[in-house]
């Protein structure tokens, strides 16, 4: 089932095809006044081919960012998206491929294995691959928590699929826990019965928010364990008490905005002032904000991460409190520019394509990376759970 075969050219010659683009591209560039010449070579990745541009004179990168829809018609193509690139003394321009390759998740996967195993990532994330030809694999403790965007279609959930069949697969379940939430009980079904799950997966707004005060109190315990075990985090005290090592726990909600958007109702006991507490009724939107919250800023240390999924990044769901948590992000093709703006602080991700397209923005990194994500299949997900049954 391991394959680490690359399905990009970091650097390709270029053909007749490339050069067709490159000669139209150059002429629509000159036919609005931007100046300046392409590179020699081009990056083919599956679904885009990077093409260099350098600016000359007094040609501003915004203004070849502006002219990306000019461009788009110019090659008769569904985008084109034009980014400056960190590093390099080039703007980039994303054509989408004539011919669009799969990335499959049975060759992709082995780079998940190699991350845990080799290097030593303690939950691996596979994003995807660049269009250098790299696969990308994150350490979700050094993110610490994912929030993830995407329109129905866009690629969203079987990319959460695919994150999560390759911990299954390649994290032993004395390592990892995961924690599920599918208030739209279709997502997650083909993970039931895989040792990693410390509860069935919640399908309901009421049972997402038990899992929640479940974790508040699991974090507040594990705060406790490291204070007397004179820790500081879990990778210390699993270092020093091997015999007795926590497991990482993963918290993962697939629509956040079904969860944070409901207005219906839920008793809550608070304190009273006394010494003692009452009964007060609050909404449920209201109780999983504050409850992802106190997750979200006390659970690093303790090992407990979080990935959370909407399809719906509005302000009202991505608030302050929930960008400050989720330093992380993730977004696949959005339906308009204030959509991006406001999971990622900038524009693009209107412009992407479907189908695993996406833009990644980690504190670990200045650049927003475009990423192509792997295809996991229901197979590939039921073989996945299958063989860490076996195990």
């Amino acid at each position: 089932m391991l394959n680490t075969k690359t399905t990009a050219s970091p650097t390709a010659p270029l053909d007749e095809k490339h050069l067709a683009v490159l000669a139209t591209l150059q002429v629509k560039l000159a036919s609005l006044g931007v100046e300046g010449h392409f590179l020699p070579f081009v990056s083919e990745g599956p679904v885009v081919t990077l093409y260099r541009f350098v600016p000359q004179n007094a040609t501003r990168v915004s203004l070849v960012e502006r002219v990306a829809p000019d461009l788009a018609i110019a090659l008769g193509a569904e985008c084109v998206q034009v980014k400056r690139l960190p590093g390099e003394m080039a703007v980039g321009i994303y054509v989408p491929n004539k011919e669009k390759k799969h990335i499959l998740f049975r060759d992709s996967v082995g780079h998940v294995w190699d991350a845990f195993n080799n290097k030593k990532q303690r939950i691996p994330l596979l994003f995807g691959i660049d269009h250098m030809g790299n696969f990308v694999v994150e350490d979700l403790p050094l993110l610490p928590h994912l929030l993830i965007a995407g329109a129905t279609g866009s690629g969203k959930s079987t990319f959460l699929n695919s994150i999560l069949a390759g911990l299954i697969y390649c994290v032993p379940p004395g390592r990892l826990k995961l924690v599920l939430s599918d208030v739209k009980q279709v997502e997650f079904t083909n993970f039931v019965g895989a040792p990693h799950l410390m509860f069935p997966v919640s399908t309901s707004i009421h049972e997402t928010l038990e899992q929640m005060e479940w974790l508040i109190d699991e974090v507040n315990r594990r705060l406790t364990v490291l204070a007397k075990a004179s820790c500081q985090n879990i990778l210390q005290y699993n270092a020093l008490e091997t015999r007795s090592a926590l497991p990482y726990i993963l918290f993962v909600i697939d629509e956040l905005a079904e969860i944070l958007m409901d207005k219906s109702n839920e008793e809550q006991e608070i304190p009273d002032g006394k010494g003692g507490t009452k009964i007060k009724l609050l909404s449920r939107g209201k109780l999983a904000e504050h409850r992802l919250g106190l997750i979200a800023q006390k659970a690093r240390a303790t090992g407990v991460h979080i990935i959370a999924a909407t399809q719906r990044p509005s302000v009202k769901v991505v608030e302050g409190n929930i960008k400050a948590n989720f330093p992380a992000r993730v977004s696949f093709r959005l339906p308009s520019e204030a959509d991006s703006r406001t999971i990622l602080n900038t524009s693009g991700a209107e412009q992407l394509l479907s189908q695993g397209d996406m833009l990644f923005v980690s504190p670990n990194s200045p650049a927003i990376r475009r990423l192509h994500a792997p295809l996991a299949s229901i197979e590939d997900i039921r073989a996945a759970v299958d063989v860490a049954c076996r195990r």
